[in-house]
């Protein structure tokens, strides 16, 4: 047993060593000054007369849902932007965000979820707490699904599109 200890000490000392000669070694490049040739270019320094910035309407970031109240056997398509509430019946939905795979890539929309149940008649001294707060799977929705007794909700989609409504250019 003293034979592995000693082994596995020397090979922590040999690794230490290694350690300490690389960060020294890159210490010595990194303080070393770049060469500079005298027949490099000048450094490029900005233009006199700048170009005026394009402005780019900001993209803005929709999630689709589905929601189905269990009462009335009722579905309803809901559309909402990430960050902004949205009511439907007692519930307060907030998407955080929502994600959509690039075409190319194997088919994948996910969106992170907040869902608050508000009380009907009462008045609300502080914001409820979540009853379901997670990520929801388009191609899966009831893997994380919200567990409620009236009424049901899944992401469908994701979409984004420009503030102009028209869909984002590169």
């Amino acid at each position: 047993m003293t034979n592995a200890v000693h082994a596995l000490a020397a090979v922590a000392v040999a690794v230490l060593c290694c350690v300490a000669t690389s960060t020294s070694a890159f210490a010595q490049v990194a303080a070393s000054p770049v060469p500079v040739s005298e027949n490099a270019p000048p450094p490029e320094t900005a233009p006199a007369n700048p170009q005026p910035v394009k402005e780019v309407a900001p993209v803005q970031n929709t999630a689709h849902l589905m929601g189905l109240n269990k009462i009335t056997a009722r579905t309803h398509p809901m559309r909402v932007r990430v960050g902004e509430p949205l009511r439907f019946g007692t519930l307060g939905i907030i998407v955080r965000a929502c994600h959509k795979a690039k075409p190319e890539d194997p088919p994948k929309t996910i969106a992170f979820v907040e869902v608050r149940e508000y009380p009907v008649n009462e008045e609300l001294l502080e914001e409820p707490e979540p009853i379901f707060s997670g990520w929801m799977l388009a191609s899966s929705p009831g893997l994380n699904a919200l567990e409620h007794p009236v009424y049901d909700a899944w992401l469908t989609d994701c979409s984004i599109s420009s503030a102009d409504g028209a869909s984002p250019s590169e």
